[in-house]
């Protein structure tokens, strides 16, 4: 099996990239093989909603080019799902996002849960993807951190202590039983805060790219009813590559 995850994020180096697939590949089977791939979005992270707008076009043409390379399925790793609704009408290989499997996931694990955040207007964007897949009135809240994306790629050892003291906060006084951990910078670190509050924690790179491999095993992927082919569109599209 081939799996291939694309980043948002223009600014990944190549060293970002491998440690980014390293990260992700704990959670595969050893014969599963993944590679990595930056969209050409142009912006430095995305905390916005100017930058996660930008980030769209470029990570569906990314996807599109990635799979006619022969993949068997397509990860992104920006939490909020970037481009990918747009990417599944060009492909027909797995496109996966971290924003609908962990916000669904979560739900089968909890009757109630938050959403945590890296600073930026991105909640809003979080509350509507869990009212399209029907989970929002299970989410307590969608908080924000004091810290950066940036923050969570260099100083983990703060961004974890934070994500502790706000989840504590989150279970003690809003009753939230499990936390999503709402950014993509944020692979490898779930476990250290379940850890911490006795509660599931969900990695959002790790529950995609395994939702991945589970879609591939399983012989499924998105509906054509859902996500239709457009021969307009696709011309339309190809014309911008």
């Amino acid at each position: 099996m081939k799996l291939a995850g694309v980043v948002s994020i223009g600014s990944y180096s190549d060293a970002d990239l491998e440690a980014k697939k390293q990260s992700l590949r704990t959670v595969l089977r050893p014969d599963t093989q993944l590679d990595m791939f930056a969209a050409d979005s142009g912006v430095p992270y995305i905390e916005s909603s100017f930058e996660f707008y930008l980030s769209e076009v470029a990570v569906a043409r990314k996807v599109v080019e990635v799979a006619e390379m022969g993949y068997d399925a397509v990860i992104g790793t920006a939490f909020l799902d970037n481009g990918l609704d747009a990417a599944r009408e060009l492909v027909d290989i797995p496109v996966v996002g971290p924003a609908k499997t962990t916000l669904y996931l979560a739900s089968t694990l909890a009757n109630q849960f938050a959403v945590i955040m890296a600073a930026g207007d991105l909640p809003k964007h979080v509350r509507t993807f869990a009212k399209g897949l029907g989970v929002a009135d299970r989410i307590v809240d969608v908080p924000t951190l004091k810290c950066t994306v940036a923050d969570f790629l260099h100083d983990e050892d703060n961004a974890v202590a934070m994500m502790i003291a706000m989840g504590r906060q989150l279970v003690d006084e809003q009753g939230a039983e499990a936390l999503v951990l709402g950014c993509g910078s944020t692979t490898g670190l779930a476990a250290r805060v379940s850890q911490a509050l006795d509660i599931p924690v969900l990695d959002p790179g790790l529950t995609a790219i395994k939702y991945a491999e589970m879609m591939v095993d399983l012989g499924l992927s998105q509906s054509k009813r859902a996500y239709p082919h457009n021969a307009r569109v696709m011309q339309l599209f190809r014309a911008m590559m």
